[in-house]
């Protein structure tokens, strides 16, 4: 799709989803039917809305088309007051962008329409965005591209340090690639996180 495609963030619309309904489950469907290296993290067993403070999906305005999806997560492994943003995030084949700019604009449109929204209905002090390595990949230029993106086309969004612990478990998948923003000045560094750098994580295990 030409990276235009976002640059009217009015021609998209967006849904909330706090439990899984037919609506949602076709779009869940229409995801897991691509088998990308991720799959498994959008099936029901992964991917339960309930557990998110919302999960939004952004559709075209014209046609209902769902082009994104992700949620705000924190089902207690965080501390109250931080949440995970673009949480099981997935981007639909047709509106992936090959430009620097498009992906920029993508952000924006994840900004507007999922980001913004969901902040609205909560109350965190901060929030991340994480992501895993590619173990087939050699280098982290896909990181590097993703967050500079995110932090150009999201306000206040921050590249962080090294490898944030995500989840309970000492393993690489657990320890990811993390930008973040604070709503309340002091909030992220007072937050008790873990962290590693590179050397430490490439010492650990995949996991499963």
């Amino acid at each position: 799709m030409n990276m235009n495609a976002f640059d009217n963030l009015d021609n998209f619309q967006h849904t909330i989803y706090y439990e899984s309904c037919p609506e949602f489950e076709e779009v869940r469907e229409l995801c897991l039917s691509e088998n990308g290296w991720l799959r498994d993290i959008y099936t029901k067993s992964a991917l339960v809305l309930d557990k998110h403070v919302g999960y939004t999906v952004i559709y075209t305005k014209d046609t209902h088309e769902p082009v994104g999806m992700a949620g705000l997560f924190n089902d207690g492994r965080y501390p109250s007051n931080i949440a995970r943003h673009l949480h099981r995030e997935y981007l639909f084949p047709k509106f992936r962008q090959t430009t620097r700019q498009g992906i920029v604009n993508g952000f924006k449109l994840y900004y507007k329409h999922i980001v913004e929204p969901l902040n609205a209905i909560s109350n965190f002090d901060a929030c991340f965005v994480a992501i895993q390595n590619r173990y087939k990949k050699d280098s982290k230029g896909y990181w590097n591209i993703f967050s500079s993106s995110a932090c150009k086309g999201m306000p206040g969004f921050k590249l962080g340090n090294g490898y944030l612990q995500t989840c309970p478990f000492n393993v690489q998948k657990c320890w990811q690639n993390y930008v973040y923003c604070e709503h309340t000045p002091g909030a992220w560094d007072t937050w008790q996180k873990q962290t590693i750098d590179h050397d430490t994580w490439s010492s650990l295990i995949m996991g499963d």
